[in-house]
């Protein structure tokens, strides 16, 4: 029996016993992941979705074979529904709240509130909230990531005639940013990030330059290893060993780099970038969690991916969109009419071409006459509400409420709205409980871990650092201060 072929890469990159294994490690979790049904069932339809959101879902292969008359028009409902439950969701106003547990901790609580909101206004996390709302709307799931991020540049200043050039932080803060859902790959067993099945490991993936990775990752805190330089883009599939080149990308000048975190059965941090191992280490973050929040519109219960507005209007929009295609299609059949000629004459598409003014001389008057069509009856019309009352019912979201004029009291105005808000409430204590606490620890602890103290007392101020101080000390001289790391509990503004 032949002996395997060795992979190219490995005339290049030989790594040790034990990084070979760490290599196939991640890209087997990776598979599995990917394969998991869960997963399978969520990325199957989340182009759909999106194409559903974007009025596109006319513009099917199948309907190549249309005629240029006919109609390819899709009713903006699920746009409609979306922008309206985002819209109401967006005037809550929803930030986190730190409250003390004790009164101990009262004086630290609005210390940490103050930072807290410092940290809100400048890493733009309303943008985030509105980012996360939206996908976890249409998608019915969203992934956010919370991390720190120092992002260095260089500036050239000229003085006297001189260029001089020095090295600032664009960045130096905590930050949220939205993960592209398909670009995240989770434990195929995980129903949430808390509980009894949390969340034990996951994966995000980047496609990035590999000029931008070698950038990045030469210092003396990414590449430990060593092993950046090896880094090699490319679509040979026969130069690599575990990685496959995945289509889509510029394999000329593109990697496919995973950042893999794992919770449980221990911390830890490992990021592969095409077959190569850049870093193998714990979590750096000291909370020692996966850096991840899930965002959720209607919660699966046994599942980790949710259900969002536009798998609930699916079929509403399918049928929506036939029906008003064939009224539009029969309306423009009418306007431009077929004719029943007799067989015996002999004209052109051109000579019956509907057009101002337009004759068509015939021996016989007979001989030529339009197709006439019967009025469309009322049933259609009461379908067509019909679907338009089944997406209310499902989605418990009435566009009406705020995209069209109403005839009516402001009593039944009021009304309309409010029946829209019973089922946004729920979205809203769901959102609460499942992401923005989870949130709210996350960035508490990247802000106990990352700011200086300098820092802080400068964000809350010399008035406030004082105040700070005079309570702890009346704590003190009153014994109620516990010296040890406080807990903090988070609720909503609302």
């Amino acid at each position: 029996m032949p002996e395997p072929k060795e992979p190219k890469i490995r005339t290049d990159y030989n790594p040790s016993e034990a990084e070979r294994e760490t290599i196939k490690f991640v890209y087997n979790r990776k598979f599995d992941m990917e394969s998991s049904p869960d997963r399978q069932d969520a990325m199957k339809d989340a182009d759909k979705w999106e194409k559903q959101y974007e009025g596109r879902m006319g513009w099917k292969a199948k309907d190549s074979q249309k005629e240029e008359w006919q109609s390819r028009h899709t009713v903006p409902l699920s746009l409609s529904i979306v922008e309206t439950a985002l819209s109401e969701l967006t005037e809550q106003n929803m930030r986190p709240l730190v409250l003390p547990r004790g009164t101990e901790d009262e004086a630290k609580a609005r210390v940490m509130q103050r930072i807290f909101d410092y940290s809100w206004e400048v890493s733009d996390s309303d943008m985030l909230t509105y980012e996360a709302l939206k996908d976890a709307l249409m998608f019915g799931t969203a992934i956010t990531q919370e991390y720190y991020l120092k992002d260095m540049k260089k500036i050239t200043d000229t003085k006297d005639g001189k260029e001089s050039e020095r090295t600032v932080a664009e960045y130096d803060d905590v930050m949220g940013e939205i993960v592209k859902l398909q670009d995240f790959y989770v434990d195929e067993k995980a129903r949430g990030f808390t509980g009894s099945f949390a969340v034990r490991d996951c994966i995000r993936r980047y496609i990035q330059n590999v000029d931008d990775i070698k950038l990045f990752f030469d210092n003396d805190t990414w590449n430990k290893l060593g092993n950046v330089k090896y880094v090699k883009a490319g679509g040979d599939t026969n130069y690599y060993e575990f990685y496959q080149p995945p289509q889509g990308i510029n394999t000329d000048k593109e990697c496919e780099v995973l950042w893999y975190w794992a919770r449980s059965p221990r911390d830890r941090l490992v990021i592969v970038a095409n077959d190569v191992l850049l870093f193998d280490g714990s979590n750096p973050y000291k909370h020692k969690q996966l850096p991840f929040v899930r965002w959720i519109d209607i919660k699966r219960t046994h599942r980790f991916y949710g259900k969002g507005e536009c798998e609930l209007l699916e079929s509403i929009q399918d049928e929506s969109d036939t029906m008003r295609r064939m009224l539009i299609d029969r309306a423009h059949l009418d306007i431009d009419k077929m004719f029943l000629v007799s067989d015996r004459l002999a004209f052109s598409d051109e000579d019956l071409m509907a057009r101002p003014h337009g004759m068509i001389p015939v021996g016989d008057v007979n001989s030529a006459k339009p197709v006439e069509y019967g009025d469309v009856p009322r049933s259609v019309e009461v379908q067509l509400q019909h679907l338009s009352d089944d997406g209310i019912i499902s989605t418990g979201i009435n566009p009406r409420a705020q995209a069209l004029p109403q005839a009516g009291t402001a009593t039944e105005a009021a009304m309309l709205k409010e029946a829209t808000l019973k089922r946004l409430r729920l979205k809203v204590w769901l959102m609460k409980r499942e992401s923005l606490i989870r949130l709210a620890r996350l960035r508490t602890s990247n802000i106990l871990q990352f700011y200086p103290q300098p820092k802080m007392e400068k964000i809350i101020g010399d008035r406030q650092t004082q105040a700070y101080e005079a309570e702890i000390a009346k704590l003190k001289n009153q014994g109620l201060l516990v010296e040890k790391c406080s807990e903090w509990t988070f609720e909503l503004y609302l």
